[in-house]
Order: structure tokens, then sequence, then C-alpha cells
């Protein structure tokens, strides 16, 4: 119908129509698409900390960014006592967290970790907590589970006594290790209450759905308190066909995709697939360690030969990038990492030099050197292995005798220091610098107890850093001891290992450290996804 109008002049005026407003379109669903190599067991995580499962359905205290800063999660802030024994956490005040509506409390907590050092069946992970009161007796099974110094002491305080100052605490608290489970769905549903339909979480997402052997889909949890640190709102994941890793990739049908080592020289040698390679170095070490008091590695000079008879740039290109050269026995991105020139030139690869030092040896004919190893390790660790035992052999020119062990063997030959050189595989247990100074190398470390070296100036060191809560302090402290044990040859860095993916272009952020390196999803920070961005794809 042709709206009236009134005739005043020549002009034709027409009434002002009333304003409809423009539709807001709905805000777009990210969707991020990730392909996985294995399948997992579970996600819980507080049963075991190797289940291979999802740890952005939980969370816990506290949260890692991607530069192990120690972030708020549940706890909404902490206090601690002045002799650093004694931690206070005071929980979020929210109506509901967990994704079935109830709200996370802080007995959630200490049932978790109670589970967690059941002697019936502790979690492998539950020595992280021996440094909480009684919980060593706990998990040796002579103390009641309520002797855990972690008391509730109402809804939204947690209280935790620890045995002497660890101002590393906040960092194992941030571990996937350290995630909680739901107890009511646990007591319904035993083992199996991490599966579709059982599953209650805590964390920024709930799990939707789970077909073994082809995927599962995650959605944001409504009631996790920090919905705004994710942008993605559906998450799903694909079981790579094991015939063809990466064939769903290259269909376009996923985001993110591990590179086998099989298909690396493959992928590393197509140009076009460059832009899209991005690595991660893990926060793990393999490394040398030298029995100090047996010859002729009782002197200083021929243990410092042994680093500079390895050329790391060549184990890197050995295995097309999937480690990394490490002069720090303390990975990149982990609080007490050191990277100058001082530490690199310790183990500079001379191997003239290092020829030349070993000569008095060599004319004395002396037996082989023997270098244990374990009987069984993946594809990468092995090729750069072999290859680490054959360039001693040639730039030393001594005989390299390689001793392999397995099972309780081993276990015997690290606790009572049964070798000469040893071959040392350490993925840090938490991103701190004492997961490597205190538990493998001070005078009460958690293993490498077969180890006949101390160092009176680390352990002065060591306990100024275990007291320190500020961060800064205790980098310093750290970075006396990465000088002390460098210089003593003791424990020799050799690389990093490295985890090397494939992204498509419409992604448009991962997480990232400081100094741009990408954070892959791992154990110790655990929000890979919550630091993703998907653009639309083009059409």
């Amino acid at each position: 119908m042709t709206p009236p109008t009134v005739r005043v002049s020549p002009t034709v005026i027409r009434p002002t129509p009333t304003a409809t407003p423009t539709p807001t379109p709905p805000p777009r669903t990210q969707i991020f698409r990730r392909l996985r190599q294995d399948e997992p067991r579970n996600h819980d995580f507080n049963r075991d900390l190797y289940c291979g499962g999802e740890p952005e359905l939980f969370a816990g205290l506290v949260r890692l960014s991607p530069d192990y800063d120690v972030r708020p999660d549940w706890a909404e802030r902490w206090d601690v006592s002045a002799d650093g024994t004694r931690w206070v956490f005071t929980l979020r005040q929210t109506p509901s967290g967990w994704s079935n509506g109830e709200p996370v409390r802080a007995a959630d907590f200490v049932w978790s970790w109670q589970r967690m050092l059941d002697p019936t069946q502790p979690a492998p992970q539950a020595w992280l907590l021996d440094i909480v009161g009684n919980a060593r007796a706990v998990r040796r099974g002579e103390a009641e589970p309520s002797a855990l110094a972690a008391r509730a002491l109402d809804e939204r305080t947690l209280e935790v006594e620890l045995e002497r100052p660890a101002g590393y605490f906040p960092l194992i608290l941030g571990t996937a290790g350290l995630l909680p489970a739901y107890r009511p769905a646990v007591e319904q549903w035993g083992d199996r209450w991490t599966e579709a339909g059982h599953c209650v979480s805590n964390g920024p997402f709930r799990l939707v759905s789970w077909e073994p052997g082809s995927g599962y889909v995650l959605a944001r949890n409504p009631h996790y308190w920090n919905r705004a640190l994710t942008m993605v709102d559906d998450y799903r994941v694909t079981i790579a066909p094991a015939d063809d890793p990466l064939l769903p990739f290259f269909r376009g049908q996923v985001d993110f995709a591990p590179v086998p080592l099989a298909q690396l020289p493959e992928v590393t040698s197509q140009e076009v697939l460059l832009e899209q390679l991005e690595r991660s170095v893990l926060p793990e070490v393999w490394s040398l360690v030298v029995q100090p008091d047996t010859p002729p590695l009782d002197r200083v000079e021929l243990r410092s030969a042994l680093s500079q008879a390895i050329d790391r740039e060549r184990l890197r290109d050995l295995v097309y990038g999937a480690v990394e050269p490490a002069f720090s026995l303390v990975p990149p991105k982990v609080p007490g990492f050191v990277a100058d020139e001082q530490l690199a030139t310790f183990h500079r690869f001379t191997p003239l030099e290092a020829y030349l030092r070993w000569e008095p040896v060599r004319n004395q004919q002396p037996g082989p050197l023997r270098l244990t190893a374990p009987a069984t390790n993946d594809q990468v660790e092995e090729t750069v292995l072999l290859d680490v035992a054959e360039q001693l052999r040639t730039n030393l020119g001594v005989e390299i005798e390689l001793e392999r062990l397995d099972g309780l063997d081993w276990d015997r030959a690290v606790a009572n220091g049964a070798f000469q050189l040893l071959w040392w595989r350490w993925p840090l247990p938490f991103p701190d610098g004492a997961a490597v100074y205190e538990w493998l190398l001070s005078r009460d470390r958690k293993t490498l107890r077969g180890l006949r070296w101390q160092h009176e100036e680390l352990e002065r060191f060591l306990t100024l850093a275990r007291t320190e809560t500020d961060t800064t302090r205790r980098l310093g402290a750290y970075r006396q001891c990465e000088t002390l044990v460098q210089e003593a040859y003791v424990a020799i860095p050799i690389v990093y290992p490295v985890s090397t993916y494939l992204v498509q272009p419409w992604v448009a952020s991962l997480p990232r450290a400081r100094n741009g390196m990408l954070v892959g999803p791992g154990l110790l920070f655990n929000r890979f996804v919550s630091g993703v961005v998907v653009r639309p794809r083009a059409s």
C-alpha cells in the first residue's frame, strides 16, 4: 500500500518511516579440528598422568601460560606463610563450575589428591605430592588418607602444609597430573567415569561424544568460570588412519596435525609445505650422565672432551629436525633455562681438541668406555643414541661399549651407580629448574641416586631457591646452579626433543611463548586449545 502524502509545495514529502533495527548476525561458531596419532585410554589424569586424554576438560587451582607463568584458575588467590611451608588457597565464589552445574569446592582437591596417593593404586605422578606433609607416608600405606596435610577449611578455602619450603609448588599444581576428578562420577562409574555420557569436568570444555578408533568431540563448558579464555566453541579430534596418518590434513579435514617421524623427510622436502610447518621444543632433555669417580672419567678435562666430541647440529639434521641442540640442562621456555655464550662454549664441537685430550688415555690402551642405555627407545631417540656413541668412538679414538638394560636391571644401575656413562632421558615433571637441579642433582635427589657427585655450593643455591617465591630471584639462584653443574661435566646436555606439526592457513593464532616459539599440546602446558583462533575458510 502506498503511504499517504501531504502536498504543501511542488516537493513531495513522505512521512519518516519507523526505524527497523538491522538484525545482528549470530556470532560465528569457532570449530577447531585436530589430528591425533594415538587413542586416549581415558581422560582420568588424576589416576594416570599418561592416560593420553584431553587435559582441557579439567582445571586445577592454577594454570600455566605458554611461558609457564603461574595464573589463577579455580583459586582466585593464595597466601604463603613467612617460612614458605603453609599455603592457603581461596577458591572462586561461583554457583557452578563442574559441567553438571555443581560448584567446585576445596574438598574436591583434597579428595583428588588422596585418590592419587592411594597405596593400592597410586598414580604414576603421585610422588609429585611428596613435598606435602605426610604424602609420602600415605602413598606407602603408612598413614591414613586423612593424615595428608591438605585440608578444606570450608568450601572455598584449601590449606596445604609442605614438609619444607618449595617456591615452585604452584608450578607443580599447574601440571596435568594435579587436575581434579569428580568424586560422585568416579564412585558411580569407576574406571568408566570419563566416558561420554559419564564424564563430569570443571575445565574450559566438556566431553560431548567419543567414538573409539574414530575420534571425539568437546564443547565449551558453560559453567567454567573463565569462559572468555578460549575462542573455540567446538573442539573435534580425529584419530589418524594407521596406513596414511596425514591424509585427513591434506584433505582439509583437520586444522592441526602432528607429523610422524617416518613422514618428516617427505614433508620437510616439499617447499609448498614449509610455510605450514611449526616446531615446538618439548620440556625434556636428553643428556649423558657421567660417573665422576670412575677412571679415566675422574678427570674433568676428559669429561669436558666428551661434550666437545659431539656434533649436536649433525644430530638435528640426522632426524630431520626432530631434536634441537642442547647447551643447558633446563629446556627452553622453562624457568631456569640459561642461554648465553659462556655456557655454549662448554659444549662447542671441537673434535680435534677432544681427540688430543684423550691421547694419554689411548696410549695406555684402556678398556672400552661403557655407555649404559635403555634396551628400547623410540625411533628418534635410538637414532640419536647410536650416533652419539659413534661420534664418541670416532672423535675420541676410544672404543665404546653400548650396554643395554631394561626393567629392574635398568632401575638398579641408576640407583646403584653401576655405570660409567648413562644415557638419560628426562621429561621434566614440572616446568621449573628445580625439576633438574633439585630432583636430579641435589643431595636429596629423587632419582639418579647412584650418581656419586655432590657440591656444597649447589646445595646452598638450592636452599635459597626453595624459600624464594619471587621468580626473578629464584631464577638467579638457578643460574648459579647451571654454571656449577656445567663446569663439573657430570650431566652433559645433548639435545631437546621437538614435535613438528602441520597447520592449515586458516588457523589465525596458536599459543606461543614470548620469544614467538610455538608451545604445543602437552602435560605441562595444558591450555593449548584455549590459545587457538580459527578464521573462516575461504569459500
